[in-house]
C-alpha cells in the first residue's frame, strides 16, 4: 500500500488573495522538480500531497530558485502596445505584439493580464495592465527578486532563508518591505493611528512614525506573481468580438450592486477563487482555471448574482467545494484597489432541486430588469434596487449549500417583496421596464412543509391562490400594480399604476374588502361574469372562525401575503404539492352568526359549491352567475344592513329553486365590514356545504 507525503502550510490561507495566489505559484514551481505533486486545502490552508516530502525538503528547492533567479520572467514586454492602444481606444498594436513578436512564455502571463476585442480589455484582478495606480506590479516583483538574490546590507542569506519558511509556517518574518503588493496583501498598507511605533523589524530603519507601513517578506510577491499565470482563460473566453472582463478571465466577475449611496463605485469587481478539497496537479488546476466559468441557462455568469446561482445549479467546474469571494475595492484612491475577502460561498454537495433553480432563476431575471446604478460623470446615480436582492441571493446560496434551513430562503423573498413595491412606488423605476416571473409554488410549498404553517400563513395561502378569470387577475396584481403579459406567470410594470391596485397601508381587514369589492365589480363589467373569490386552496373551518373573531395575528398574516403573493398558484405541478398544507379542520358544533353568515353568502362566489347546492336539491339547469347578487350583498353589509343582505342571498337561491329559511331580522353588534373581509378568504367546500343546511328550509315527514 502506497503512501504520500502531505506538507501543510498553514502561511498560505485563502483569507488573502495574496497568500491565495502565492498558494498557485508555489504548486507552480513544485511541479518542476515533482510533477506528479498535488494539492488541495484543507480548513481553508494550503496543502501539498506527493511532492516534496518535509518541509525543509520544500524550502531548499524554493530557496535554489531564489539564489539561482529562475523564477518566470515578469516583465511585461507587453506594455508600449498597450499603452498606444489604450490612448487610441483600438486594440490594434497589441494584436501585432501578439500575433508577430511574443514569446511562447510570455504567452500566458499577458493572456492572464489582457484580451482583445475591438479593445484591449484588462483583468481587475490586475489593474490596468498590470499596475493599479503608482503600484507597479511588475517593479514589486522585480525589487523582491533582487532581495532575495542579493540581501541587502545587514541582512543575511540565512535570516531571508528563515523568513521563507515562517511565511510558508504562518510564523513572524524579520525582513519586510512593501513590493508594490498593497492591492493583493491587505497588510501591506499604511495602519494610521497606530501610536508611537519604534520596531527593529521596519528593515533596518528603526524610526518613530505615527503610522506604520504595512509590509511583507520578499518571498510572498514572486509567489503571488508566479500564480498569475493561471489566471488566463481558455482561447473561447478571451476571444471574442464583445469581449468583456468578467467574461474573459476565470473567476472574475462585475462589481456587486451597491446596498447604499455610499458604496457606489468602490467596488471594482470581484474575483470568487476556487477552493477545492481533492488533491490536483498542476495540469488539473491550470485546466480549472482555463475553463474556469459557472453557468446559468448555459449562458456564462458574469455578475455575481448569476455566478451565485450557477454555482448553486451545480453548472461550475467539478472538484470545487467552496469559493472565496473577494471584492476588489477603492479605499483611499481611484486609481488604487484593495482585496479584501467579504464571504465564504460553499458548493452544494448534491444537485438542488428543479423547483429551487426555477425559482432562483426568476430571481436573477428579476435583478437583470431592475435599474442599475450607474455613473453620469463624476456622479452616481444611485437606484438601491440591485444591491440588497443580490446578497440576499448570495446568502441564500451559502446557506442552501450548507443546508441552513428556510429562513435564507424566506429572506429571499422578502427582499423580493421590497424590491417589487419599491418599483410600484416610483414612477421612474416603473418605465425602466423591470419584469417579474412569479416563482413556482411548488418551492413555497416545500418550504413550508419543512416548517409546518400556523394558521397565519394558512390564511395567506389561501387568500394568495385566488385565481384569474378573464375579467379578474391574480391576487398579485390587488397587492402590487403589475398585470399578467399574456395568461402566463409573467408580470410586468405599466407606466401607471393600474385602477385594480387597491392594497394600500391602512388594515389587513380593509384591504381585503377592497379586494374582493374590486374583483366583483370586474366581473360584472364583463360580457360573461364568473364567480370573482374562486381559489385553488382552500382553508379550514376553524382557521376562518378564528379570522371572524379577530383571534388572529393580522400584521403576521399581512407578512406571509406579501411572501406567498409572488409564487404561481397554478398548474397542477404547484398546486398538489401544498394540497396538505392547509389542514383540515372540522366544523365546530356550535355555529354563530357570523361563521352562519358567511357559509350563507360564500356559495354565490363559488361556483362549485352552488353546483354542489344545486344538485342536492335536484335541481338540473345549469346555474347563472351569481356575480350581481353578490354584488348586491357586498354593497349591503358595508352599509351594516346585514338584514337586507340576508334577504339578498335567500332571494338569490329561491330563485335558483334552492328553498332557504327566512329567519327574520339578523341580531345586532355583527361586525359586517370584517364580515365582508372574510368573503374574499376560500374555504373547504364541503364544510361551507354542512353549515350552509341550516339555511335550509326544514322539512316535516308526512304521517301514512
Amino acid at each position: 500500500m502506497s503512501s504520500y507525503a502531505v506538507v501543510s502550510l498553514k502561511g498560505l490561507h485563502a483569507e488573502s488573495l495574496g497568500t491565495y495566489l502565492a498558494s498557485l505559484g508555489l504548486l507552480s514551481l513544485v511541479a518542476r522538480k515533482w510533477p506528479t505533486a498535488r494539492a488541495c486545502w484543507k480548513d481553508a490552508r494550503f496543502c501539498l500531497v506527493g511532492g516534496p516530502r518535509t518541509l525543509d525538503e520544500l524550502l531548499a528547492h524554493i530557496c535554489e530558485i531564489g539564489e539561482t533567479n529562475t523564477w518566470t520572467d515578469y516583465s511585461k514586454p507587453w506594455d508600449d502596445a498597450k499603452r498606444s492602444d489604450v490612448k487610441k481606444k483600438s486594440s490594434t498594436h497589441t494584436a501585432i505584439w501578439r500575433a508577430l513578436e511574443a514569446e511562447e512564455q510570455s504567452l500566458r502571463l499577458f493572456g492572464a493580464h489582457l484580451a482583445i476585442d475591438g479593445r484591449v480589455r484588462m483583468n481587475p484582478l490586475l489593474g490596468t495592465g498590470g499596475n493599479a495606480g503608482k503600484r507597479m506590479f511588475a517593479k514589486g516583483w522585480s525589487d523582491a527578486v533582487s532581495t532575495i538574490r542579493k540581501p541587502p546590507r545587514k541582512w543575511s542569506r540565512e535570516v531571508l532563508s528563515n523568513d521563507l519558511g515562517a511565511f510558508l509556517s504562518g510564523g513572524t518574518c524579520k525582513y519586510l518591505d512593501s513590493f508594490q503588493s498593497g492591492s493583493w496583501f491587505g497588510t501591506d498598507n499604511k495602519i494610521y493611528n497606530h501610536g508611537n511605533l519604534s520596531t527593529p523589524l521596519d528593515s533596518g530603519r528603526g524610526r518613530k512614525r505615527p503610522y506604520r507601513e504595512g509590509e511583507i517578506t520578499p518571498w510572498a510577491m514572486p509567489l503571488a506573481c508566479e500564480g498569475l499565470a493561471y489566471l488566463a482563460g481558455g482561447p473561447s473566453r478571451r476571444l471574442g468580438s464583445r469581449r468583456q472582463p468578467s467574461g474573459a478571465f476565470p473567476f472574475v466577475v462585475t462589481a456587486p450592486a451597491p446596498k447604499g449611496e455610499g458604496e457606489a463605485g468602490r467596488v471594482d469587481a470581484e474575483f470568487w477563487a476556487p477552493i477545492w478539497a481533492q488533491p490536483m496537479t498542476d495540469a488539473e488546476v491550470r485546466s480549472l482555471f482555463l475553463r474556469g466559468r459557472a453557468e446559468l441557462d448555459g449562458k456564462g455568469a458574469t455578475s455575481p448574482s448569476s455566478f451565485a446561482t450557477g454555482v448553486m445549479s451545480r453548472g461550475v467546474d467539478a472538484g470545487i467545494s467552496a469559493f472565496r469571494r473577494f471584492h476588489l475595492i477603492h479605499t483611499t484612491s481611484q486609481q488604487t484597489f484593495e482585496s479584501r475577502l467579504t464571504a465564504v460561498v460553499p458548493v452544494p454537495k448534491a444537485d438542488p432541486d428543479s423547483t429551487t433553480i426555477r425559482a432562483i432563476q426568476a430571481v436573477v431575471e428579476l435583478h437583470d430588469s431592475l435599474p442599475a446604478d450607474r455613473k453620469a460623470g463624476k456622479r452616481w446615480r444611485f437606484a438601491g434596487l440591485r444591491g440588497p436582492l443580490e446578497q440576499a441571493l448570495i446568502d441564500f446560496t451559502a446557506a442552501t449549500a450548507g443546508e441552513g434551513g428556510t429562513e435564507p430562503a424566506w429572506r429571499l423573498v422578502d427582499e423580493v417583496v421590497s424590491v417589487l413595491a419599491r418599483v410600484d412606488r416610483n414612477g421612474t423605476f416603473r418605465r425602466s421596464g423591470a419584469r417579474f416571473r412569479l416563482l413556482p409554488g411548488a418551492w413555497a410549498a416545500g418550504l413550508l412543509q419543512r416548517d409546518p404553517p400556523d394558521r397565519e400563513s394558512r390564511i395567506a395561502l389561501a387568500i394568495s391562490s385566488l385565481v384569474a378569470t378573464s375579467a379578474s387577475g391574480l391576487f398579485v396584481e390587488y397587492r402590487i400594480g403589475a398585470r399578467r403579459t399574456g395568461t402566463g406567470p409573467r408580470l410586468e410594470f405599466p407606466e401607471s399604476t393600474p385602477a385594480r391596485c387597491v392594497w394600500n397601508e391602512v388594515e389587513l381587514a380593509a384591504n381585503l374588502r377592497a379586494t374582493g369589492e374590486r374583483r366583483v365589480l370586474e366581473e360584472l363589467r364583463s360580457t360573461n361574469p364568473q364567480p370573482p373569490l374562486d381559489a385553488t386552496h382552500r382553508l379550514g373551518v376553524d382557521d376562518l372562525n378564528a379570522w371572524l373573531a379577530g383571534e388572529v395575528d393580522e400584521e403576521r398574516v399581512r407578512l406571509w401575503l406579501d411572501r406567498l403573493c409572488v409564487f404561481n398558484w397554478s398548474g397542477k405541478e404547484n398546486i398538489d404539492p401544498a394540497r396538505g398544507l392547509l389542514g383540515s379542520n372540522q366544523v365546530p358544533p356550535a355555529v354563530d352568526g357570523a361563521l352562519a353568515l358567511y357559509a350563507l353568502f360564500r356559495p354565490l362566489a363559488s361556483p362549485w359549491l352552488f353546483r354542489k347546492i344545486l344538485r342536492e336539491s335536484d335541481i338540473q339547469a345549469q346555474p347563472t352567475s351569481t356575480c350581481v347578487q353578490l354584488g348586491r350583498i357586498i354593497a349591503m353589509l358595508r352599509q351594516e344592513d346585514v338584514t337586507g343582505a340576508v334577504e339578498a342571498a335567500v332571494a338569490a337561491y329561491r330563485a335558483a329553486g334552492v328553498p332557504c329559511a327566512d329567519f327574520g331580522p339578523m341580531p345586532e353588534g355583527l361586525d359586517s365590514a370584517r364580515l365582508v373581509s372574510a368573503l374574499v378568504i376560500p374555504v373547504r367546500d364541503d364544510q361551507v356545504h354542512t353549515i350552509f343546511r341550516r339555511w335550509r328550509t326544514p322539512t316535516i315527514a308526512r304521517e301514512q
